[in-house]
This record gives C-alpha cells, sequence and structure tokens, in this order.
C-alpha cells in the first residue's frame, strides 16, 4: 500500500474505508482483523509524519526523539 504523496484528508478517507468494511471486522475483544490493524496503524503513522513536515515547513518543527528521561525523583 503506497502512502507517500497522500494528502491527509485522503490517508482519512482510507481509514473510513478500512473501517467500513465488515470483511475487517475481528473477532473477540479486537475490533478489526490483524491485516485491518497494521493497515490503519500505517496510515495513522503516515498522517503523522505528514503533519510533522507541514510543521517543519512552516519553521516550527517538533522534535520527535521519543521518551527524554524522566528527570525528577530519579534515583542515585
Amino acid at each position: 500500500m503506497k502512502l507517500d504523496g497522500k494528502t491527509n484528508e485522503e490517508l482519512l478517507e482510507m481509514i473510513r474505508a478500512i473501517e467500513d468494511d465488515p470483511i475487517n471486522k475481528g473477532e473477540g475483544i479486537h475490533l478489526y482483523s490483524p491485516k485491518a490493524r497494521k493497515k490503519l496503524d500505517a496510515i495513522s503513522q503516515q498522517i503523522t509524519h505528514n503533519l510533522a513536515m507541514k510543521r517543519a515547513a512552516e519553521g516550527r518543527p517538533v522534535v520527535a526523539d521519543g521518551y527524554s528521561g524522566r528527570r525528577a525523583n530519579r534515583r542515585r
């Protein structure tokens, strides 16, 4: 599934299509099948990437290095 170059609106439409398709319904505690969950995760990551690129283009990037560590109440 190629997600590069798609806008967030197109990606949201893809999410809605996956969620509305009865084939993608999961069993048990999961709402969606494993294949559908994998697709939804990839689309969500692409949306996050698009938002980060938009912020960077506007000159206000957000560092996404992950967890920076807990500074308060640390053990010695």
